[in-house]
């Protein structure tokens, strides 16, 4: 089957993108329409509060090749994606962001380099980090920690924009986690992968607030990796060996000589293994929320609203 007769979807999500979204689609149809004669363009609304909706209802009236998808709340850019691959039905998957810092026009390169080097998901990664100081250092230390705690290895600088094939995105999509974190779950697939460097721009603020960074660090942590409850455990040995050794000097100490005061170093001591105890009791809160969340089987998301012309149907 030839590339141009390939069907191809391409999937992006919206939140606050009034200011973007009209010229991504054009963009994205006509980066499309130079890889396959049968493209389909998967739009998922995540709880916009601006009026990017209205500007996609438009061209979904005026372009039978454009589907939106309404949920019925804001669930996450994670989530909203997951929802778009779900309601793709390319036999090629073209992921990206509208907000026009990934290049719609890269679809057709990224297209010829994945046949050429016969792999299932094609990924972008940043050659250099956009953004200004604080979303530099905070997306390094991300992925610091990340690969430190983590079982699983994540490329640096790694982008939303992927190009997969289908059995990728069908094998992706058998990850059923109530709380996903996109990038592990694509590597965790397998199927051959590689990526294409790109630069990428920064037009716009990032919706990624600071707390939501270190949100989705904890979230991602917790789910990929017990290595922090080991951690905890070997340190929690050694303070216990330590303790026993110190407990035993006292005893030594009281029955040789005069016992001094020590109030400040007393206290000091309580106050330490209190604090540690508090952080060591949120972080087991952590992975009880994450076994709660799983364990409660609510969708990932819920679909309010389908607008699409292709399917003569509108719910």
């Amino acid at each position: 089957m030839s590339s141009m007769t390939r069907k191809l979807s391409i999937v992006t999500t919206l939140y606050r993108s009034m200011d973007t979204i009209d010229e991504f689609i054009q963009r994205a149809l006509a980066a499309g329409e130079a890889v396959s004669d049968d493209i389909e363009i998967v739009i998922v609304d995540d709880g916009s509060p601006d009026g990017s909706v209205n500007i996609v209802r438009n061209w979904v009236e005026r372009d039978a090749r454009i589907s939106l998808l309404c949920l019925s709340r804001n669930f996450g850019h994670h989530k909203a994606m997951l929802a778009g691959l779900e309601h793709a039905q390319g036999d090629l998957i073209f992921l990206i962001d509208s907000d026009l810092e990934e290049p719609p026009e890269l679809l057709s390169e990224m297209a010829q380099v994945l046949r050429g080097k016969a792999v299932d998901c094609l990924y972008g990664l940043q050659e250099r980090r956009k953004g200004g100081r604080m979303e530099r250092i905070s997306g390094h230390l991300f992925y610091w920690l990340f690969s430190a705690l983590s079982e699983v290895r994540i490329p640096q600088n790694v982008s939303t924009m992927r190009l997969m094939t289908r059995r990728y995105v069908s094998a992706l999509l058998k990850f059923r986690d109530k709380n996903p974190v996109f990038v592990p779950l694509s590597i965790l697939v397998g199927y051959p992968q590689a990526s294409f460097p790109f630069v990428k721009a920064s037009s716009s603020d990032t919706t990624y607030s600071l707390g939501r960074r270190i949100a989705l660090t904890a979230l991602a942590i917790t789910t990929f990796s017990a290595k922090p409850l080991i951690l905890m455990l070997c340190f929690s040995l050694m303070m216990a060996f330590l303790g026993i050794v110190y407990g035993g000097f006292v005893v030594v100490r009281a029955l040789t000589g005069p016992v001094q005061d020590g109030w400040a170093s007393l206290m000091a001591v309580v106050v330490f293994f209190f604090s540690l105890n508090a952080v060591f009791t949120g972080l087991m809160g952590l992975y009880v929320k994450q076994i709660l969340e799983e364990v409660k089987d609510r969708p990932r998301s819920i679909i309010q609203d389908i607008y699409s012309k292709r399917n003569s149907s509108e719910s």
